[in-house]
């Protein structure tokens, strides 16, 4: 699968942030977002555990969204980021 883009104007969420393993380091990388209408959300994640690649459409019913590795099978919290004052 390509990797694609959105027009940021036609989404109602959308995060590209860095993944922390359990050491706290940063090594992974998740692009994730959902356009206005759809149910499912676009990710393209390297995982901060395993290191895999992998892209796909996949539909969370709440919050945080939690994608699983497809290789290695841990879990991966997408939490609220926290606002800055």
């Amino acid at each position: 699968m390509a990797m694609k883009y959105p027009e940021i104007d036609n989404t109602n969420y959308f995060t590209n942030r860095a993944l922390f393993n359990k050491e706290g380091e940063k090594t992974g990388k998740i692009l994730m977002y959902r356009e206005k209408g759809k149910e499912e959300f676009y990710l393209r994640m390297k995982c901060p555990f395993c290191g895999h690649m992998q892209e796909r459409e996949e539909a969370f019913e709440k919050k945080p969204y939690r994608p699983v590795c497809e290789e290695c099978g841990k879990k991966v919290v997408i939490s609220k980021l926290k606002s800055q004052k």
